[in-house]
């Protein structure tokens, strides 16, 4: 087997295969082997890989340990300490344990993937979130904290970098490598432990020892962070730092607005004495954290904030005069089902007198984001791609849709200018920016003109060296290629459009041909065409190992996930 412990340039460029040994009752070896995939980070002396099983295609994270640093007996009490903590922990907000062996060299320990990686990679993008976004994550966060200490557990190193994002956003309480249980109520640790900016003042005085405060205290620097930017006592000195979190010294920069409850909370969660800090249920209940908050957010948050549109939503002013407006519509309109996917009028999907947000059926075609393997034919080596984002999208423009303006309901001869009649009506929702984009028209023929509109169901990012590729609900697929050019695939007349803009012109240039006959100039476009197409069909084929327990948000986020991807796509095109 190759050494992982290489330099992870040449780690990432090599095929490495990891065994493990599984000794049956009879004791019969079996040998399970792993396919190490790309590098996710790293911490202390362990490194942390994506893996896939070659038994059951599944994949996971792999941490790797190598057995030549627990040669020191605190060491290996400490590493013993991590798994033993994390494998007692089931909670839908913590990383899941999956299991540890061991080989000769190394000690490895498998365990959930959250392929979208973490708070810090998503601040170090976006730089600074929204209130509704800290709202949602920091809910998440009490969840499994709230179990954590339950089960007398200090996590001792929250952090972003330890808060990860799994494939619909959805936190996940990682690395206990700092983790300590606790034997009996009131019992305080006293080990200097932590990550300089979150440390609290506590830890580093250690004369009378820390417990579940300290959570509490990297908490109000994780939603400091998320809110300003950067945490509240970082310099470029450790020690500057620890004197700065001792003596409680931080601001808010006068340029980043920020809600004067937002402040209140956090100054009341960083104060220097541990008993005076709320609990989890007393961050809960205050007034930063009241109101409309959603269970999840929309995948596209990982791009570019969420539009006014979507936050207006959940702001308590406008709450309750959605939820009449709406079930007003659902009322004069009859059932939602009958609407979207023309259900019977008889079915019993109907709302009570107490409004409940309607669920949706969404998309079949809900894939785990996964690393995409494409096999070179020349060395038969797998070069690794970029991740891949599903968006679960509503079959219906559900709230831009009149009963006196149906688009479901127009006649064939009126369906031709359906497309622009949609984003004319979609764009009277947006905000003035947002209109731009949206009223542009666009210039693909590929929508059948007695068809209904068509939505993205699948879709791959590798618009770091191709473009992005997908597959839309009525079998059409395509790419958006780096250079502005587009080229679609319709399976039923096994016709391909390719449309490029000539220099100083407004006009798209459209060419067709067939998926055999093909300008050889445009072998690498169709190369990579069907190459999308197929890895994304093989995904969909596949959903099942890959998902579980995958709960829909409402119809209402589905919809607003489906603007926001739209918005991204426009940008893009911009």
């Amino acid at each position: 087997m190759n050494n992982p412990n290489s330099n992870n340039n040449d780690e990432n460029n090599q095929l490495v295969i990891i065994e493990e040994k599984v000794l049956k009752q009879n004791s019969e070896a079996i040998i399970k082997k792993y396919m190490r995939g790309r590098f996710l980070g790293k911490g202390g002396f362990a490194k942390c890989y994506e893996a896939t099983s070659l038994e059951t295609k599944r994949t996971c994270a792999i941490k790797i340990i190598p057995k030549s640093i627990l040669t020191k007996n605190r060491a290996k009490q400490k590493l013993i300490s991590e798994i033993k903590i994390h494998k007692s922990l089931s909670h839908q907000n913590v990383v899941i344990f999956e299991h540890v062996f061991e080989d000769k060299d190394n000690v490895y320990i498998l365990l959930e993937l959250c392929n979208n990686n973490t708070l810090n990679e998503l601040i170090k993008k976006r730089k600074r979130l929204t209130d509704i976004e800290v709202q949602c994550f920091i809910n998440q966060i009490i969840n499994g904290l709230k179990y954590l200490h339950q089960k007398k557990v200090i996590h001792r190193d929250l952090k972003l970098g330890n808060l990860f994002l799994s494939d619909r956003l959805e936190i996940k309480l990682g690395d206990f490598g700092l983790a300590a249980k606790l034997e009996f109520d009131g019992e305080k640790k006293h080990t200097i432990c932590g990550t300089p900016n979150y440390i609290a003042p506590e830890v580093l005085e250690g004369k009378t020892g820390h417990s579940y405060e300290v959570d509490i205290w990297s908490l109000g620097v994780v939603i400091y962070t998320l809110l300003i930017g950067k945490p509240p006592y970082e310099t470029p000195d450790i020690k500057t730092t620890y004197k700065r979190i001792k003596q409680n010294q931080y601001t808010f920069p006068d340029n980043i607005q920020i809600s004067e409850s937002a402040k209140h909370l956090i100054t009341s969660i960083l104060n220097l004495e541990p008993s005076r800090r709320p609990s989890l249920d007393e961050i809960m209940a205050h007034p930063f954290m009241k109101g409309q908050i959603p269970k999840y957010l929309p995948l596209a948050i990982l791009q570019c904030p969420p539009s006014q549109s979507y936050i207006k939503q959940f702001t308590p002013e406008n709450f309750q005069q959605k939820n009449i407006a709406l079930k007003n519509m659902i009322s004069s309109q009859g059932l939602i089902q009958s609407l979207a996917f023309g259900k019977n009028e008889n079915s019993k999907n109907t709302l009570g007198q107490t409004f409940v947000p309607p669920k949706t059926q969404s998309s079949t075609n809900i894939n785990s984001k996964n690393a995409l393997f494409i096999q070179n034919n020349n060395n038969n080596n797998l070069e690794q791609q970029q991740n891949i984002r599903a968006v679960a999208t509503t079959k219906n423009w559900f709230g831009y849709l009149s009963q006196k303006n149906n688009p479901f309901q127009m006649q064939k001869s009126q369906q031709k200018n359906f497309t622009s009649t949609l984003f004319k009506q979609f764009s009277q929702n947006q905000t003035s920016s947002e209109k731009k984009i949206f009223r542009k028209q666009s210039t693909l023929s590929t929508l059948n003109e007695q068809n209904l509109p068509a939505w993205v169901v699948q879709w791959i990012d590798y618009s770091q060296k191709y473009g992005l590729g997908y597959i839309l609900c009525n079998g059409c697929s395509g790419v958006y290629f780096n250079d502005a050019t587009k080229m679609i695939f319709e399976p039923s007349s096994n016709k391909v459009e390719y449309v490029e803009r000539q220099n100083n012109s407004e006009q798209d240039v459209v060419v067709s041909f067939s998926l055999q006959e093909f300008p050889q100039d445009l072998k690498k476009k169709m190369t990579l065409l069907q190459l999308f197409r197929n890895y994304l069909k093989e995904q969909k084929n596949r959903r099942k190992l890959f998902k579980r327990n995958l709960k829909f948000t409402s119809i209402k986020q589905q919809q607003q996930q489906y603007q926001q991807y739209l918005f991204y796509q426009w940008k893009q095109q911009q």
